[in-house]
C-alpha cells in the first residue's frame, strides 16, 4: 500500500493531527540515500 487511505487520514485529522507537506516530490528510502551522497559529492567537488 503506496499511501494512507482516506479513512486513514480522516481519522488522524479528527484525532488532531496537524496535516503538513513535504513538497510535491517525495522519493522512495532507497532513492533518497542515494541522492544525499550524490548531492553531497556535488557539493565536495564545487570546492576543488
Amino acid at each position: 500500500m503506496p499511501d494512507f487511505s482516506p479513512e486513514e487520514i480522516d481519522m488522524a485529522l479528527k484525532a488532531g493531527f496537524k496535516p503538513i507537506s513535504l513538497g510535491p516530490s517525495r522519493l522512495r528510502t532507497e532513492t533518497a540515500a542515494l541522492v544525499a551522497v550524490h548531492i553531497m559529492n556535488l557539493a565536495g567537488q564545487s570546492r576543488e
